[in-house]
């Protein structure tokens, strides 16, 4: 099992990227991601859809 806290940001997204359809894989680097995050931005539960897409587009898009 791959140690998600040695992992660079860049090295994280990637495996975000690989693991995309591995559901506990992809939840939990994507929980180490956001836990690195000093400042996190607060998204509410119920956005919908195509606004959360395209707040993630953006998001890839500026990394």
């Amino acid at each position: 099992m791959t140690d998600l806290t040695k992992l660079s940001v860049t090295e994280l997204k990637k495996y975000i990227s690989d693991n995309r359809n591995n559901e506990d894989k992809f939840s939990e680097a994507l929980g180490e991601l956001i836990k690195r995050d000093p400042n996190p931005i607060i998204y509410s539960k119920d956005m919908p859809l195509e606004e959360q897409e395209k707040i993630f587009r953006e998001k890839i898009a500026k990394s």
